[in-house]
């Protein structure tokens, strides 16, 4: 017989009730949800999900002392490694940027939210701008991190809505910072959908309040061959271990 695996509102009130090592075996299976519910919802995030290339409009905008707003470029970006290229691929998959450092580009090598530098603490029930969400509290495991500290995932599905957390400071300025990066399901696939970062504060003889947003939309999939893709749904399988992975979706190309 499988063992019985209790949500997170069940384990809170039976700990209520018990003690010692039935509230430890509790808190064990517990952790292990969590874990395993974290595992599923990042694999929707993984880059090597996605077809050779995708391309998105890219806007972005700045608001401060005066406003900035950029005109919407298309992009593509070949997954293998993140880099721009300079058109419609793979005839035009020229290098333009790698963008392997900082960039607006959400398909970067070093992406903004890198599930695997953190860790869930713990998982609830909640809402997000106005929809039920799980919320994830995130424990920082890696040096260079941004900050994060939630992710937000459907009830339902598990695919990602958000992430946000501080902006670190680096410095004796007193500025803090929000910083949000929202996703959007596109078919299969999740994909950011925009950023936004919030920093007020100030310094020496000055004083700081810029929002900055970066907007991507209209999302086209390719695949090697350089037709538009698409592929059928297929939800991450959960491994005996609490991690999960995602079957390869089949592709259906069309010109």
């Amino acid at each position: 017989m499988e063992p019985k695996l209790f949500s997170a509102a069940q384990t809170r009130r039976l700990n209520a009730d018990n003690s010692g090592e039935t509230c430890k075996e509790l808190n064990r299976i517990t952790g292990m949800m969590v874990t395993a519910d974290y595992s599923r919802a990042v694999a929707y995030l993984d880059r090597a999900r996605l077809p050779a290339y995708v391309s998105f409009v890219e806007q972005s905008s700045a608001r401060g002392l005066g406003k900035d707003r950029q005109a919407p470029q298309r992009i593509y970006v070949r997954m293998s490694d993140g880099a721009i290229v300079s058109g419609v691929p793979p005839a035009n998959a020229h290098v333009v940027r790698t963008n392997n450092g900082d960039s607006d580009n959400p398909f970067r090598k070093h992406q903004f939210f890198e599930p695997h530098c953190y860790m869930p603490k713990s998982e609830n029930q909640t809402r997000w701008n106005g929809q039920p969400a799980l919320r994830f509290e995130l424990r920082p495991t890696c040096n260079d991190n941004n900050g994060i500290t939630e992710l937000y995932a459907d009830p339902q599905t598990l695919r990602p809505i958000a992430v946000d957390g501080d902006i670190p400071d680096t410095d004796d300025s007193y500025m803090t910072g929000a910083i949000e990066l929202r996703y959007i399901t596109v078919g299969q696939y999740t994909v950011p959908l925009s950023i936004r970062a919030h920093v007020v504060g100030h310094g020496w003889l000055f004083w700081a309040r810029e929002r900055v947003e970066v907007d991507y939309t209209d999302y086209q999939f390719y695949s090697e061959r350089g037709v538009r893709a698409e592929a059928s749904f297929q939800a991450p399988r959960l491994m005996p271990d609490g991690s999960a992975t995602l079957r390869h979706a089949s592709l259906q190309e069309r010109e």
